[in-house]
């Protein structure tokens, strides 16, 4: 009997290198140099069989449902690949919204593999992944979850890495968001113009935990700053705790990770960070390619 229902994790993803360059091109998008892993901090995706094409959440993320980028995905693949719009979505929310880890690009992703999964078909076809780049830039990077370089406006699977797996993380986020379309309009009034991401990637080649801790890199972070100062004082306060290796704002923030010596430092970091400060966090691990499929 065909299978027609399943689950599947969507993780949260960081941005160890994340270089966007100045001006706009005829798109109206920036170049990016855009360096992710993914971590096992992650939203719940279930896909059904129904009468019609439909999508609720666990929470109100404050769109409707045809601007749902996990709704806009199964509408985009089914009319791509020529099937019927019946299927019901719920995703259960554990990432937080604007916190530039990726929630939304990778509910749309885990659609997307949980389609493939049903249908028999190959994750990677050039229709589906047609389908991911057009719903977002970071959607291709979730079709495989491999430590990956993705250029041109971050969109461009460049190059994958080996798995980095298993490196303890705290992620923090302050009780702020920042909008990803007003820290690219700041960034524009004082453009910052970004190394080259070789470093991170000789790093990631070596599998190396300590050398990619120190090659971290966001010059959207200044942006994210100025609209939300509170992520620059997450960011000192993991600073100074122990057992902190090196800590960043992944991508227009607000959410701030934090490399850890143990995961008993990131637990205790996550602790202290909810209890002392009252903001949003957790202890996570880095996680390797592939599909989580519960």
């Amino acid at each position: 009997m065909a299978t027609t229902s399943l689950e599947l994790l969507a993780p949260a993803k960081l941005n160890l290198h994340l270089g966007i360059y100045p001006g706009r091109d005829e798109r109206g998008y920036h170049r990016a140099d855009s360096v992710m892993i993914g971590v096992a901090q992650a939203d719940l995706v279930r896909i059904e069989r129904s009468d019609e094409l439909s999508l609720s959440t666990s929470i109100d993320c404050g769109v409707p449902q045809e601007r749902n980028t996990a709704f806009r995905a199964a509408r985009a693949l089914c009319a791509a690949l020529q099937r019927d719009e019946s299927y019901a979505i719920h995703i259960e929310k554990r990432v937080p919204s604007q916190a530039g880890m990726g929630g939304a690009s990778s509910d749309a992703a885990s659609v997307l593999l949980g389609l493939c999964k049903l249908w028999d078909v190959d994750q990677l076809d050039a229709r589906v992944v047609d389908v991911a780049r057009g719903i977002g830039a970071d959607v291709p990077f979730f079709l495989t979850m491999s430590p990956a370089l993705l250029t041109g406006a971050g969109d461009v699977l460049e190059q994958t890495f080996p798995s980095l797996a298993d490196v303890p993380i705290a992620l923090v986020r302050p009780d702020v968001g920042v909008s990803t379309v007003e820290a690219y309009r700041t960034f524009d009034a004082d453009p910052i113009e970004p190394p080259s991401p070789e470093a991170m990637c000789a790093a990631l080649r070596e599998s190396d935990a300590r050398a990619v801790a120190a090659a971290l890199y966001n010059n959207l972070e200044p942006a994210a700053n100025k609209l939300a100062p509170q992520t620059a004082e997450v960011r000192r306060w993991l600073e100074e705790q122990p057992g902190v290796v090196a800590a960043q704002l992944t991508g227009s923030g607000s959410c701030v990770f934090a490399f850890c010596e143990t995961h008993e430092d990131a637990r205790r970091i996550a602790k202290d960070a909810q209890e002392r400060r009252n903001w949003w966090a957790c202890a996570t691990t880095t996680v390797g390619a592939g599909a989580q499929f519960c």
